[in-house]
């Protein structure tokens, strides 16, 4: 008995980290659309997908190179700046401006804070505390940048593109291999 429950706290763990991304996503969609942050200038516009498409399979081809030429340093230096550039949004709604030089300090300061901790002390729950806030941001962001039928399409495109990379091109395999050892939130 003691056997089959030593996962539960893990399988807690998972669901409640899932349930903190999606309602703090949604606590985030209002402060976003009001500060404008909305990516596209059409969400209805399903031209939106495409280039979403586009540049998804762009980055894959990138990632792809930068793991078959062992230069996974640049992979790691996109990824902990794109972690800081959504951090700032996400601080920058959530905390109230405090300026300094012209900057808003309460927005740069902790993302800066995020960026260095998953540098230096890449742990399990630092990792799962930045994917965290970083799914909370960039789930908001693509909720007020995409409307009903583009999130169709988009997500349509993405679950065929998963099902070819998986089974047809196993590509995703490598990819999962290449970015394990970053450890870094970028599930």
């Amino acid at each position: 008995m003691k056997d089959s429950l030593r996962g539960v706290p893990v399988l807690v763990g998972v669901v409640a980290l899932f349930l903190v991304v999606q309602f703090g996503s949604l606590a985030l969609l209002e402060p976003f659309q009001s500060a404008g942050l909305q990516s596209t200038e059409n969400p209805q516009n399903p031209l939106n997908s495409v280039f979403y498409v586009a540049f998804l399979l762009v980055a894959t081809a990138g990632i792809l190179l930068v793991i078959k030429y062992d230069q996974q340093w640049i992979l790691r230096a996109f990824i902990l700046f794109t972690s800081g550039f959504i951090a700032t949004y996400v601080f920058g709604v959530v905390l109230p401006a405090v300026e300094v030089a012209g900057v808003n300090a309460a927005a740069y300061v902790p993302a800066a804070a995020l960026v260095v901790a998953l540098y230096v002390y890449p742990e399990w729950w630092v990792i799962d505390s930045a994917g965290a806030i970083l799914g909370m941001g960039a789930a908001a962001l693509f909720g007020i940048s995409f409307g009903i039928l583009p999130a169709l399409v988009l997500l349509t495109a993405l679950a065929v593109y998963d099902a070819i990379s998986v089974y047809g091109t196993e590509h995703m395999l490598t990819l999962a291999e290449g970015v394990m050892e970053l450890r870094l939130p970028i599930v």
